[in-house]
């Protein structure tokens, strides 16, 4: 039909993604307002009776998306996404939301004519852009890249009105001969999986893994319904009660009225902080819930289903794999895993899945790189302009850059393609990505401009390392010279352990001394494993941020190493924060003892006099209370090498200053009384010691 109008062919061809299962994507060139026109006027006589839009000119009927909504899209469906990129294309916010659209639905993205588009600025990517660029007028490369992408995508193409590219529509699927409430066979196996945690071993939690639209969370919902059909209670939680409502509908519709109040939905923090009595948890979407609560309700409860999506443009799918999974090697040996392939709510074949899945590059392949150490590895350098023609490596590195880091989403795609300031180094034998670090070029900020930043009179965006020398530490003089950051640096899972990570370092500082770069600089969630790698590799730590990381309860810390600048300057930062850092280790909570003791050091004092050590010597025989000589044991502990427990102990009591129910939780010990009485023991021990 080829003299059809523009917009009846798309009702015909909406009414014919819906009885092949496929989702519709449409790529409408042309003039804004028009196009505008055309859009409102299909919302008017579709079938939309959910809209999602993002962009401006958002009609009254549709929710306008903010990249603030990301997890709140989770399990939410609509019948058409419209993108108006005439007002910018957030990268990030599409690929998540393109997950959301329905069977028989519409992705519709109205745009300037390509060729004219990709020479544009996308003002919709400003937070990922350094300062002074300025995203109104910088122009990147992501968008060329992504269109190179599309290009070779299977979908509907207009230009004003015209029909320029038809879709090659999927084979109408093969319906999949399974009895209800089941829509495919790997449904029927998850339920039947999830009933085995109630009536099988304890502490061994099955975790249920798909992309979207796998009917995961439709399978919680099944399942609880036989549970409480069979009497089970069966307590579910979510990142939001939106994020459960596909678990909850499908119990609703299955189970009997008078069993609906044996399935309840808690939010996660308040199942911390109570006792409820069920035969089963269910965790939708836990890979959206901080990996500190999962572990607790690991410890609390003993038959759990976790569900999540794994995918890269969920944010912190990644993350639950590298991170939260290791916990449950650890402490839940026997624990299942289930991972669900085929779509649901669109069939295999889906053109939109492809779309999103080839140009936003969230495709990661297993990686079976091999290392020989007796071959030479090269050590190349990228930035933003050379990703266009070598798509293959950049979905290498992006991969292993997600990898790296829990959070990595699409946007750090985005940023790769358009942000001059960021540089890829990596290290290749024989064609192969062995490892890559990801770098930030900062520093060289106008002097200006740095005491601003130093008198919190001015923040700059994307110059993490300038900015916290000048605010946080008080050296405005360093950000004015040229910093690298390094972001991130991962090494193949297969070829971990073989010191790659420190070679690629060492390569990383050759490189920023041939640059004449003044410091190379570091941030990362601490850990013992992560603080040991980079004090190897000669950096020292010079602040330790305030407030932990929500997903994975780790403090931020800050990391230097001279390059062409001052190494007395490094020490003497670091010596500063170790000092800092003692008196206000009360205010780090969740900083292991172990990390405080490393990283922090107390002030000099003068030596403990006879009367004072006599104080103590009463205390280790139990002739004076704590409360008495507490002063005392502190200036003691500070002075002393005693053995590792007794150090942490002391550490948690004296330098965190832990209420007594977290250090006996931490200690795993009864009662204050057994506590005290460890120490007096040690203490005793090292006072005789003392006076042999």
């Amino acid at each position: 039909m080829p003299n059809m109008p523009p917009l009846q062919q798309l009702r015909q061809w909406q009414r014919q993604a819906a009885a092949h299962h496929i989702r519709l994507p449409i790529v409408w060139q042309g003039e804004q307002q028009q196009l505008l026109m055309n859009a409102l006027q299909l919302v008017d006589n579709a079938d939309i009776n959910t809209l999602y839009w993002i962009g401006d000119a958002a009609p009254d009927n549709a929710i306008n998306l903010s990249s603030k909504q990301n997890y709140q899209l989770l399990g939410s469906e609509c019948d058409a996404l419209i993108i108006n990129a005439f007002s910018g294309f957030p990268a990030d916010l599409i690929a998540a939301s393109t997950g959301c659209v329905k069977a028989g639905g519409i992705w519709l993205l109205l745009c300037p004519p390509l060729a004219q588009w990709q020479t544009q600025p996308n003002p919709a990517h400003k937070s990922i852009l350094p300062y002074p660029l300025d995203a109104k007028l910088h122009v990147g490369q992501f968008l060329p890249f992504w269109l190179q992408q599309l290009a070779q995508q299977n979908i509907v193409m207009l230009h004003n009105n015209q029909v320029t590219q038809q879709l090659n529509w999927p084979a109408l699927p093969e319906p999949e001969q399974i009895a209800a409430p089941y829509v495919t066979g790997e449904q029927q196996q998850a339920v039947k999986a999830i009933l085995r945690v109630v009536s099988g071993h304890r502490r061994r939690p099955l975790v249920i893994t798909a992309d979207r639209g796998r009917g995961k969370s439709a399978a919680l919902g099944i399942a609880a319904a036989q549970l409480a059909s069979a009497g089970k209670t069966i307590v579910i939680t979510a990142p939001s009660p939106a994020a459960a409502q596909t678990a909850l509908s499908h119990f609703q519709q299955l189970c009997n009225a008078e069993d609906y109040s044996r399935l309840q939905f808690v939010a996660f923090d308040q199942l911390l902080s109570s006792n409820l009595d069920t035969d089963l948890l269910l965790i939708d979407e836990a890979a959206a819930i901080p990996t500190p609560v999962l572990q607790q309700l690991v410890t609390r409860y003993s038959r759990i289903v976790f569900a999540t999506t794994e995918h890269g443009y969920e944010g912190t799918g990644r993350g639950f794999q590298l991170r939260f999974q290791q916990h449950l090697d650890a402490h839940c040996p026997g624990w299942k895993k289930l991972h669900l392939q085929q779509p649901i709510r669109y069939q295999t074949a889906d053109p939109l899945e492809q779309l999103s899945f080839n140009s936003f590059l969230l495709k990661h392949a297993d990686n079976d790189a091999s290392y020989d150490s007796t071959q030479p590895v090269s050590v190349n350098s990228y930035n933003n302009n050379d990703w266009q023609n070598q798509p293959e490596l950049l979905q290498q590195v992006f991969n292993l850059l997600s990898l790296a880091h829990y959070q990595t989403q699409v946007k750090d795609l985005a940023a790769l393609l358009d942000n001059p300031h960021l540089r890829v180094i990596t290290l290749q034998q024989h064609s192969q990505l062995l490892a890559c670090a990801l770098i930030s070029i900062e520093g060289n900020l106008e002097s200006e401009l740095c005491t601003h930043i130093y008198h919190a009179e001015r923040r700059v965006q994307g110059h993490l390392l300038a900015q916290s020398l000048a605010f946080h530490l008080a050296q405005p003089q360093l950000a004015t010279l040229p910093l690298w950051r390094v972001m991130r640096i991962t090494v193949q899972p297969v070829l971990q352990r073989q010191k790659l990570g420190s070679v690629l370092l060492q390569h990383i500082y050759q490189q920023a001394k041939l640059a004449n770069i003044a410091y190379l600089g570091t941030s990362f969630g601490l850990t013992t494993e992560l603080l040991h790698f980079w004090q190897q590799a000669k950096y020292q730590p010079i602040r330790l941020g305030q407030s932990s990381d929500k997903a994975s309860a780790e403090y931020s810390i800050l990391m230097l190493r001279a390059v062409k600048g001052s190494t007395d300057k490094v020490t003497e930062l670091y010596q500063q924060f170790s000092l800092q850092l003692y008196w206000a280790l009360p205010h780090y909570p969740q900083l292991s003892c172990e990390l405080a003791l490393t990283l922090a050091q107390p002030p000099q004092q003068l030596a403990l006099n006879n009367a004072d050590l006599q104080q103590l010597a009463l205390f280790s025989q139990g002739k004076r209370p704590y409360e008495l000589v507490r002063h005392l044991l502190l200036q003691w502990f500070n002075q002393q090498q005693i053995d590792v427990n007794t150090q942490l102990m002391l550490c948690g009591l004296l330098w965190q200053q832990h209420d007594w129910p977290t250090l006996l939780q931490r200690f795993a010990l009864p009662n204050k009384k057994v506590f005290i009485q460890h120490i007096m023991a040690s203490l005793k021990a090292a006072l005789l010691e003392t006076i042999n």
